[in-house]
């Protein structure tokens, strides 16, 4: 600055010695005149520079100055991290009518709709939080965090009200792959815990044999044009800790594009939490035959060794969801479940189930499902009625769902 000013001098003095004298007269006055202008304003310049030299020296005596530096990094982080979560709540209706009333009449001893057992009760679905900074090339390590409060978490193995499906950090190597460690979501299966990833209000058939998480670390990343998730976890469910020196290998492998897409998902273990091998073998295709209807397909395999029998079931759930328009669209769901509690003994039991739900959207991020499903089994009696053997070999479920997303 002060050499800017300086060479405005100069150059004005050297303009007025090529003027002629008369003018340069006049001119020589004027110069005068700006010249000790311009020394004010250098001046004013030169206080105004020891003002901020002094204020800044303040602010660094009183710990202002970090302050500032640390609201800085605040809104860095902030801006780079993605707040998200929904508020859901229900009402499911069992035509049974079981005589006694409690938990668990609507879970069909335990195949389906795992989150909604209690009957004509309102339900706090749940309260779930997501916090997440994924890792890039740029930033290089990430983190996820979810947490959840209400009749989904108590579902879980712990019985707790609040249940974290994930809690893990993420580093993106610089060769490319993605290491993931802590608490993990499953690759296995289409329905999820999150009831805002489904198109029904109740899990299915299909997804009472999944995992809901795992604890461990994976890798992941994408190997022309197949996408890879290869990890090592705690045993094979949610709820299988490491206590036998256990451990499950799980797998992800997919491909595709915006329009079909494909994967084989599984996890083995030579040591479940009863000591003995199991697998669970996870197929999953979905395919958008227009921008308003969607077809799935999910077929599972688990099998585990117990000893003198070797118990396995089978599953296939069958999806589709129809866009009505923005607003509205209807959800269908198709699924058997094959059972044999004893591949020596005459065990077997095939379980089918019929669920058709309606979503509309009340207003911004508001939706509304309403839901009707119909189960039956052969050969068992695994759901609640109001007959004086309390169980049936069929039931209707009517639902209603509210769910508001931010």
């Amino acid at each position: 600055m002060r050499f800017m000013i300086k060479g405005l001098v100069v150059a004005s003095a050297g303009f007025a010695l090529l003027a002629t004298p008369a003018v340069a007269a006049d001119y020589q006055d004027e110069m005068r005149e700006m010249r000790d202008l311009v020394l004010q304003l250098q001046d004013q310049v030169q206080t105004q520079q020891e003002q901020i030299n002094v204020q800044q020296d303040v602010l660094q005596d009183a710990g202002l100055e970090n302050e500032r530096g640390s609201a800085s990094m605040m809104s860095s982080f902030l801006s780079s991290t993605d707040f998200s979560g929904h508020v859901a709540t229900s009402y499911i209706y069992n035509a049974n009518e079981p005589a006694s009333a409690g938990a668990g009449e609507n879970t069909g001893g335990g195949l389906a709709n795992l989150f909604h057992g209690e009957d004509q009760s309102f339900q706090l679905d749940e309260v779930w939080m997501t916090v997440d900074r994924a890792a890039t090339a740029e930033s290089g390590a990430g983190f996820h965090f979810e947490v959840v409060y209400g009749a989904t978490a108590g579902a879980q193995a712990d019985g707790g009200l609040v249940w974290i499906p994930e809690a893990n950090i993420s580093y993106a190597t610089p060769w490319g792959p993605t290491v993931t460690a802590g608490k993990i979501g499953t690759t296995i299966g289409i329905e999820k815990a999150n009831s805002t990833q489904n198109a029904n209000i109740t899990r299915g058939l299909t997804y009472s044999l999944q995992p809901r998480s795992h604890t461990g670390f994976t890798v992941s990343g994408d190997m022309g044009g197949i996408s890879y998730t290869l990890g090592a976890v705690n045993g094979v469910g949610t709820a299988d800790p490491d206590g036998n020196n256990a451990k499950g290998f799980l797998w992800g492998l997919g491909m595709g594009d915006d329009s079909t897409s494909l994967s084989f998902n599984g996890i083995y273990s030579d040591k479940n939490a009863a000591g003995n091998s199991a697998y669970l073998l996870d197929l999953v295709a979905e395919h958008n035959v227009s921008d308003s209807l969607s077809l799935s397909v999910n077929l599972d395999y688990n099998t585990a060794e117990a000893g003198a029998t070797d118990p396995w079931a089978i599953a296939l759930s069958i999806g589709s969801r129809l866009a009505i328009s923005d607003d509205l669209g209807v959800g269908g769901r198709f699924e058997l479940l094959h059972t044999d509690a004893d591949d020596v003994a005459d065990t077997e039991t095939d379980t089918y189930s019929v669920t058709v739900t309606s979503d509309y959207a009340l207003a911004d991020n508001l939706t509304w499902k309403c839901e009707v499903s119909y189960l039956t089994a052969d050969d068992a009696t695994p759901f609640a009625d109001d007959s004086t053997s309390g169980t049936s070999d069929d039931v209707w479920l009517l639902g209603t769902q509210l769910t508001y997303s931010f």
